[in-house]
C-alpha cells in the first residue's frame, strides 16, 4: 500500500497544476519556504512558469555536465591552435579600452583651483591689479595696502613712485627695502601680496568649452583647461601650448605629468595669454599581456617602443613567441607577426595602430593543509594535480591522501543546478504532499529548508592514491586542493542517541559505529543511511539487507574520517529518491566543513 501512496504521490508531484493553496498550511510553514512556494505557485497561475517534469531537469543537468566536458576538452585543443596562428590571423582587441589620460580632467580635484587669497611663492611676476601690503616698523612705523596702477607702478608716501610690474615678488621686495633704507633711518620694511589681480584669458583650439575665462593672476595652463572643462575628443593630450604675444612660451605635456611625473609647468596667466589646445596625433592601441592596456597618443617619429614603456611594459605571462602589429598597409588593414619586442624600437608609430601581446595560458590554484608548502601557484595550461602537488613540495608525514578535498568552480556550477532542481523538487512534493492530506510534512519541510540553505561546494571525486587519475586531470582557474592530516576517528550524526565522532576500529561496520554512539532514536530510518567516505563518494546502506541488493552490506567498508548519517524516518509524503539527493548535497558540505575543522585544530 505504501508503494502505490508513494507512485501516486511522485505522479501528483509532476503533474501539479496552480491552484490556491490552504491558508492554514501556508502559515505553518517557514517564512522562506511559504514565500517561495506562493511564487512558484502565482508564476503557474501566470503561466509563466517553465513546466515541471523530473526528465526535463535532469536532462538540463546531463546537458550543463556534457556541455563543461566538452568545454574542458575545446580549451586544450585551442590553445594548440592559438600557437598555430599565421600571420594574417586577426586578434581581438578590448573595444573598451580607453585613451590613456582621457579621464585626467574628470577627476580633477576643485581644490587644485586658485583661489582669491595670496598664496603664491617669491617667483611670482607683479602685474596691473595685485596688490601689495608695506609694512614700516622702526622709527617710522606704518602699514598700508598699494595697488598696482595702469602704468605697472605703486607709490609709497615721502618715497616716490616705484615700478614693480613685471618685477618679481622677490625682486619688487628688494626694492622696495632698499628705497626705504635709503628715506627711513632705523626703518625696516616688509613686503607681502595682500590681493592678486584677476587675468582674463583665451582658451581655444580643442577644448571642451573654448572661450574666454577670468581666472586669478596666480593660475596656469592646468586651471585654465579645467576651466574649460578639459579636452575634447579631438584634441591632443600631449600638446597643449600657451601663447603670448603670438609668440609659445610654454607647452604642456599631460603624459609628462601622467606617466613620468614631472610637473614642469612654470608660467603663470597674464591678461591676453592664448591656451591652444592642439588636434590629437596619432593613437596606438595595446592590448593583451600588458601591465597597463589602453589607447595611447603618440608624436610623429615615435618608436612603438614607446607605447610599450607607457603601457607600463609586458608582464611575466607573456607569450613573446606571439606578438601581432595590426596596421593599414596600402588601404587594407594588415596583422603583421612581429619576431621579438626589440623589434618596435626601430618601427615609427602610424595612427591607428594596434600591438597585442599573447597570454601564456596560466592560472592560479592553491593547495592547503598537510603539504610542505601551501599556498596559491601559477600553473601553466596543461599541468595536472600531480604538478600543483609537486610545486608544494609533495606531502608531509601526517597527510591523508584519500580524504584529500578538490573543489572546482566548473563543479559548482553544475552543484548549484542541481541543488536549484532538488529544491523544486521538494517544493513541488510539499504542495502535493498538502494537497493529498498525506501525514506530517514537518521533518519534510525541515529537509528543504536545509536544502535551501546549503551551498554549492564544487567538490570533485578524486583519489590522490591513484597516480594516473591524478596526472589525467587538469589544473583549471581557481582550483582549491586541501590535504588533511589523517584522523582516526568516524562522524556518526543524525537519529542515533549520541551525535559526533566514534574512534576507528578497523574491519568494523555501520552497526558497530552506530552502536558506538548509542545506537539508534525511535524514529530513526536504518533502511536508508547514508555513507560519506573520505574521497567524497557516497553509498546507501540498508540494514535490512533486500533480496534485490547485489552486494552485501558487509562489502560496504568504513574508513577513517568517514561520515554516517542516519536520517529520520519520512513517511510516504517525501519520495526517498529525492531525499537521497539531498542528504548527499548536505553530507558533501559536512565533509568539507569537518577536514576544515580539523585542520584548524591541527595548527
Amino acid at each position: 500500500m505504501k508503494i502505490i501512496k508513494l507512485l501516486l504521490l511522485s505522479i501528483v508531484a509532476v503533474s501539479i497544476s496552480a491552484q490556491e493553496l490552504d491558508p492554514e498550511f501556508l502559515e505553518s510553514l517557514p517564512d522562506d519556504i511559504r514565500k517561495d512556494i506562493q511564487e512558484n505557485n502565482q508564476r503557474k497561475l501566470d503561466g509563466t512558469d517553465e513546466k515541471y517534469s523530473p526528465y526535463i531537469y535532469s536532462s538540463k543537468l546531463a546537458k550543463a555536465e556534457t556541455f563543461l566536458k566538452l568545454k574542458d576538452r575545446l580549451e586544450t585543443d585551442l590553445l594548440e591552435m592559438e600557437r598555430r596562428l599565421n600571420s594574417e590571423s586577426s586578434f581581438d582587441m578590448n573595444e573598451d579600452l580607453k585613451l590613456y589620460g582621457s579621464d585626467f580632467f574628470n577627476t580633477f580635484q576643485t581644490s587644485f583651483m586658485p583661489i582669491n587669497e595670496p598664496n603664491p611663492d617669491s617667483g611670482y611676476m607683479l602685474d596691473v591689479g595685485d596688490v601689495l601690503q608695506i609694512q614700516l616698523v622702526g622709527q617710522n612705523s606704518d602699514i598700508d595696502d598699494f595697488l598696482i596702477s595702469s602704468d605697472g607702478s605703486i607709490n609709497i608716501p615721502d618715497i616716490g613712485k616705484i615700478i614693480v610690474a613685471g618685477l618679481s615678488l622677490n625682486d619688487t621686495s628688494e626694492l622696495i627695502k632698499s628705497k626705504v633704507n635709503t628715506a627711513f633711518i632705523g626703518t625696516e620694511a616688509f613686503i607681502s601680496l595682500s590681493e592678486i589681480r584677476d587675468v582674463n584669458i583665451l582658451v581655444t583650439g580643442n577644448a571642451v568649452n573654448p572661450g574666454i575665462y577670468t581666472l586669478t593672476g596666480n593660475s596656469n595652463i592646468l586651471q585654465a583647461l579645467l576651466a574649460a572643462g578639459g579636452i575634447s575628443d579631438f584634441g591632443s593630450l600631449r600638446e597643449i601650448n600657451l601663447i603670448r604675444d603670438e609668440v609659445v612660451v610654454e607647452t604642456l605635456d599631460i603624459y609628462d605629468l601622467l606617466i613620468e611625473g614631472k610637473y614642469s609647468i612654470k608660467k603663470r596667466l597674464r591678461s591676453g595669454d592664448v591656451v591652444f589646445v592642439e588636434a590629437r596625433k596619432n593613437i596606438v592601441t595595446i592590448d593583451g599581456a600588458i601591465n597597463r592596456p589602453a589607447k595611447y597618443e603618440a608624436f610623429d617619429g615615435q618608436k612603438l617602443i614607446n607605447i610599450i614603456r607607457y603601457a607600463n611594459g609586458i608582464n611575466r605571462i607573456a607569450d613573446l613567441e606571439n606578438i601581432s602589429l595590426e596596421r593599414m598597409v596600402d588601404g587594407s588593414l594588415r596583422t603583421i607577426s612581429v619576431p621579438n619586442d626589440s623589434y618596435f624600437e626601430a618601427i615609427d608609430v602610424q595612427d591607428g595602430d594596434s600591438i597585442y601581446f599573447r597570454e601564456y595560458p596560466y592560472r592560479q590554484a592553491k593547495i592547503s593543509g598537510a603539504v610542505l608548502k601551501p599556498g596559491s601557484y601559477t600553473m601553466a595550461a596543461g599541468q595536472t594535480i600531480n604538478d600543483l602537488i609537486e610545486k608544494a613540495g609533495g606531502y608531509t608525514e601526517n597527510a591523508y591522501q584519500f580524504g584529500a578535498i578538490y573543489l572546482n568552480e566548473d563543479a559548482k556550477k553544475v552543484n548549484e543546478l542541481s541543488k536549484e532542481i532538488l529544491y523544486q523538487e521538494f517544493l513541488d512534493s510539499i504542495i502535493a504532499a498538502s494537497q493529498q492530506n498525506i501525514g506530517d510534512l514537518t521533518p519534510v519541510v525541515k529537509l528543504t529548508e536545509e536544502i535551501k540553505n546549503t551551498a554549492a561546494n564544487g567538490r570533485v571525486v578524486i583519489n590522490l592514491l591513484n597516480d594516473q587519475s591524478v596526472d589525467l586531470y587538469n589544473i583549471k582557474e581557481g582550483d582549491e586542493l586541501f590535504v588533511p592530516e589523517r584522523n582516526n576517528v568516524v562522524y556518526v550524526y543524525g537519529e542515533t542517541s549520541s551525535e559526533g565522532a566514534v574512534m576507528y576500529s578497523d574491519n568494523q561496520d555501520v552497526e558497530y559505529f552506530v552502536e558506538k554512539s548509542g545506537g539508534y532514536k525511535k524514529f530513526a530510518d536504518n533502511e536508508s543511511i547514508y555513507i560519506l567516505h573520505p574521497n567524497g563518494e557516497s553509498q546507501l546502506y540498508r540494514s535490512k539487507r533486500s533480496v534485490f541488493e547485489r552486494s552485501p552490506k558487509s562489502e560496504i567498508k568504513i574508513y577513517p574520517g568517514s561520515i554516517i548519517f542516519v536520517p529520520r524516518a519520512l513517511d510516504e509524503s517525501a519520495p526517498r529518491r529525492i531525499a537521497a539527493q539531498a542528504y548527499v548535497s548536505i553530507l558533501g558540505n559536512l565533509g568539507i566543513a569537518l577536514a576544515s575543522l580539523s585542520a584548524l585544530s591541527d595548527d
